[in-house]
């Protein structure tokens, strides 16, 4: 735990660095999914399985009300919301 502002800069600079190479990261894995996407999709394929790995292509499905218009025609919908608390840390 960071005790003095000394400690909570090498954090922060610390924070700032790792949070960088996870962008890096998760960019090159989201072009790696592509290229394993774009290969069953050129083999027309939805699976494929090799030596050590087996990968699956499915399409999900998401089913979200729309609020506004539900609301729009009910009335409001406040007595219906479940509302839940968190604490979010924003570092700029």
């Amino acid at each position: 735990m960071c005790k003095t502002i000394s400690e909570l800069t090498a954090a922060v600079a610390e924070y700032r660095n790792l949070k960088a190479m996870k962008e890096e990261l998760d960019a090159q894995i989201q072009a790696i999914e592509h290229e394993i996407i774009g290969y069953l999709d050129d083999n027309e394929k939805l699976t494929e399985t090799g030596a050590d790995f087996t990968v699956k292509l499915t399409t999900c499905e998401r089913r979200t009300l729309d609020s506004k218009r539900l609301e729009s025609d009910l009335g409001s919908l406040a007595e219906y919301q479940k509302v839940s608390q968190y604490r979010r840390l924003y570092v700029r």
